[in-house]
């Protein structure tokens, strides 16, 4: 082994392709990254080549490679990706159409047909998830439907964190967290579910096998190691689904706390004490996970379509000539509550508790005073009230209290004012990962598993000096008017929700 060994954990988010090193106390030695290379073939689609996405994975591992003093100290490397896409392959493993990005419409056209074929109340027994537009099974719906030449070739589906480990040298092989967002794992019994499949017409044979989370699967192939720079002997292993990973990084899969991954989407962990399969969360909109590193966690994971997104669609609306800082600057000094703008942020996907998936953003309250700087106060206080109303609603539906921690992590923690809005509407403070890599680190602290460096979970994170800063509610925002905010927020939502059924309605008339 060489002397101070690093491990690279790689980052296949919804904006940026990251590649990140780190030493085995979790200090962060090089990074690299690239932009997500999607393509936009029109309104609400979005996709990638598959080839083209895994030589932008290749160039972001080079770069990282030149940052080195000396490449050959990285001794493993996993993958951490979104959940819901993934790649279609033949017999001879060539990719046989685009990938369709996580929040591509077109799947939800599926939706209905596999309602037709399919409870939703078994499929929450079973996959403890209710039919998101966004899960992978209607993916594969949509291949079957609109591309039957190519899905009649298809021997083998792997999603993206899967199908890059595979391109650089692993086995083909997914965890249980990813195989949990594509609606067709056994929440039960950690596998697929031949029921489910079946009922939808799909084979299970195209579904790789399901490994824990660290697993070792093979080594960087020689070719690549020559064209990257690192040693071809890095072992690879099992990566994970991204929320999940960041929450191993910083021990969010405890019981009595709970993850905000704040990112492009934004995502909410809860821990459980065993999978729910009576079908009583997904009734209400919430799924759930399966994360499977040295044991296996169940998690409800959920949360907001459009977190950060909503965000810079706001900046590029409201302000495209002026600085992110200036705007936030602007938006600090509005006082809370937005002057009595609320701000829905479902601009992709309904969050639950809502039951609409076709709703759309909505600004409520606006008058001649408001100004840029109240839309933005709006906009942040929406994504807030938006995922604090998820928790809100969980924990009612549990039967369980608040977490008493709340562990943030993602590049959305850099937006302190958000933070602060979050605290307070949270009644408690925040702890923010000071290095907002954390998916890219729950990834490296699997390599470390596969390499042999850490035998367990728990020893891995004993090495790291992880620091968390703590965000305090805004004292100018007292909790028992912060709580009333949250409160007409849910009224507002709840009230919205026959009129997004109408809305629906008529766009699907034209």
């Amino acid at each position: 082994m060489v002397d101070a060994p690093l491990l690279v954990g790689i980052d296949a988010g919804s904006s940026r392709i990251r590649a990140v090193a780190f030493a085995l106390d979790g200090r962060v030695v090089a990074q690299a990254d690239r932009p997500t290379p999607y393509r936009r073939p029109g309104p609400g689609l979005a996709e990638l080549d598959a080839e083209e996405l895994v030589a932008c994975t290749v160039a972001t591992l080079g770069a990282l490679a030149k940052a080195l003093d000396d490449p050959r100290r990285v001794v493993g490397l996993a993958v951490a990706s979104v959940g819901e896409a993934g790649v279609l392959l033949d017999a001879r493993d060539q990719p046989l159409a685009p990938i369709l990005a996580w929040f591509d419409a077109r799947p939800s056209a599926e939706r209905p047909r596999a309602l037709a074929q399919l409870s939703a109340e078994r499929l929450a027994q079973v996959a403890g998830v209710t039919l998101d537009p966004i899960l992978g099974l209607l993916k594969l719906l949509w291949y079957a439907r609109n591309l039957p030449e190519a899905f009649a070739r298809a021997r083998r589906w792997l999603h993206i964190a899967d199908w890059l480990a595979f391109r650089l040298g692993g086995a083909p092989a997914t965890d249980t967290s990813l195989a949990s967002r594509s609606g067709l794992l056994d929440l039960e019994r950690a596998c697929w579910s031949e029921e489910l499949a079946q009922s939808l017409g799909l084979s299970s044979a195209l579904l790789p096998a399901i490994l824990p989370t660290g697993t070792p699967i093979g080594t960087l192939r020689p070719e690549l190691a020559a064209a990257i720079g690192l040693s071809p002997a890095t072992v690879i292993a099992v990566g994970g689904y991204d929320h999940a990973m960041g929450a191993l990084a910083v021990g969010a899969e405890e019981p009595g706390s709970v993850l905000d991954s704040m990112g492009t989407a934004e995502g909410l962990l809860l821990p459980l004490r065993a999978p729910v399969l009576n079908g009583r969360l997904a009734a209400h909109g919430f799924n759930q996970i399966l994360i499977h590193a040295d044991r296996p966690i169940a998690c409800v994971l959920t949360g907001l379509a459009t977190s950060a997104a909503a965000i810079d669609w706001a900046h590029a609306l409201l302000a495209p000539a002026r600085s992110r800082e200036a705007l936030l600057a602007a938006a600090a000094a509005v006082p809370p509550g937005a002057g009595g703008v609320f701000f829905v942020p479902h601009l992709r996907f309904a969050s639950p508790p809502a039951h609409v998936c076709e709703a759309r953003g909505v600004f409520f309250g606006l008058s001649t005073q408001t100004d840029a700087a109240v839309l933005f106060r709006a906009v942040l206080e929406g994504v807030a009230l938006d995922w604090q109303h998820i928790l809100t609603a969980l924990c009612e539906t549990l039967g369980e209290p608040l977490p008493a921690r709340i562990l943030a992590i993602g590049g959305g923690t850099r937006n302190a004012l958000l933070l602060t809005i979050k605290a307070s509407l949270a009644g408690r403070p925040i702890a923010a990962a000071e290095m907002p890599e954390a998916t890219a680190l729950g990834a490296a602290l699997a390599a470390g598993l596969g390499a042999g460096l850490f035998p367990t979970l728990a020893a891995a994170r004993a090495h790291l000096r992880l620091p968390l800063r703590q965000v305090d509610p805004d004292p100018a925002w007292p909790s028992a008017r912060a709580q009333r905010h949250l409160a007409r927020y849910g009224e507002l939502v709840a009230a919205l929700v026959p009129l997004q059924r109408r809305a629906a309605a008529w766009r699907e008339e034209g």
